[in-house]
């Protein structure tokens, strides 16, 4: 009993072992950063926080997302910068909206550049309400492109593009200064 717990531990210590930040640094002829399960959950949390302020229409929250130069491209428009992110969900916060229009993602891949940097593609529907006489279903259904950075300890968006159906052309986004 006591030699099969001994053998226990030592699997568990491997796993962590495995599994550290240590270990995630650059290997060998790779030269490539596989993440962390710490860097996986925050990242699904960073999407999470994302969809939650949105859908409650918390500007400043969602602009919190993204890095401070951050941009969020769609099909027709461009927002860049803090301010012009809060513009696009507004500045009256609405808690309880989420009740009624949902943006849900499939978290994609996430691909590592290094300790800093992911790019992930990941699909994003967003769903009305429905039931009790509301028309409701799925909306809008499309692509995110995204290209993360670590900022503070935190993964942020710098860069996000939508693809999704649109009636207009779409356009590019000014170069940054």
């Amino acid at each position: 009993m006591v030699e099969i717990g001994r053998k226990s531990v030592l699997a568990a210590a491997a796993v962590l072992a495995l599994w550290s930040p240590a270990s995630a640094a650059p290997a060998g002829k790779s030269g490539g950063y596989s993440g962390t399960p710490q860097d996986f959950m925050e990242i699904n949390q960073l999407f999470s926080q994302y969809n939650f302020t949105i859908d409650n229409h918390d500007g400043e929250a969602w602009a919190d997302t993204f890095t401070p130069s951050g941009v969020f491209q769609d099909p027709s428009w461009c927002a860049m910068g803090r301010q012009q992110l809060i513009g696009v969900v507004g500045r009256e916060p609405k808690l309880g909206a989420d009740e009624k229009q949902h943006h849900v993602h499939s978290l994609g891949p996430i691909v590592y550049a290094d300790r800093d940097h992911a790019t992930v593609r990941s699909t994003v529907m967003v769903v009305r309400e429905t039931g009790a006489g509301a028309a409701g279903g799925i909306g809008i259904t499309g692509v995110y492109e995204d290209k993360l950075v670590r900022s503070g300890g935190r993964w942020l968006f710098a860069y996000r593009l939508v693809h999704r159906p649109s009636a207009t052309p779409p356009i590019a986004c000014p170069p940054q200064r």
